[in-house]
């Protein structure tokens, strides 16, 4: 009987142990961003408004950006792409993309501007596109080891 009563208490211990810890929900759809074809280039965090960027491109945007001064052959083409950061439930202090906020392209034109257009969300208020191009454009990529 203590045998019974005691693989009772064990097992009731371990199943209710296994309940599912309460997670904060958010009310946004998380979106995720698909680069398609386009390759990452670099990443940024700003801290004051709890934001990640990512900057996607083709490879003559990344030539461009790795080296300025190279005149294009081909379009370039970048997007920039902005998250609200969250705190990772899986690790304590860690931050992970949240919500989609911003979804920048820029493309070159043929007469050597830059054409610009939000494909999600709406540019900050405070900013001109020129200085969201300007932006995009002094942005270094990370240099993987070869």
């Amino acid at each position: 009987m203590k045998k019974i009563l005691s693989i009772v208490l064990l097992s009731s211990l371990i199943f209710g142990s296994c309940s599912q810890s309460p997670e904060r929900e958010t009310e946004k759809i998380r979106f995720m961003f698909k680069p398609g074809t386009l390759k990452f280039i670099t990443s940024s965090f700003n801290t004051d408004k709890q934001t990640m960027s990512a900057l996607y491109g083709n490879p003559p945007a990344l030539s461009l950006l790795s080296d300025p001064g190279h005149p294009l052959e081909q379009p370039a083409s970048l997007k920039l792409v902005t998250y609200r950061m969250q705190d990772d439930p899986h690790y304590f202090g860690s931050k992970v993309n949240g919500e989609l906020i911003l979804v920048e392209k820029i493309q070159s034109r043929k007469d050597g501007q830059w054409e610009y257009e939000t494909e999600y969300g709406e540019i900050p208020p405070d900013q001109s596109r020129k200085q969201r191009i300007a932006l995009i454009l002094d942005s270094q990529p990370v240099k993987f080891p070869q």
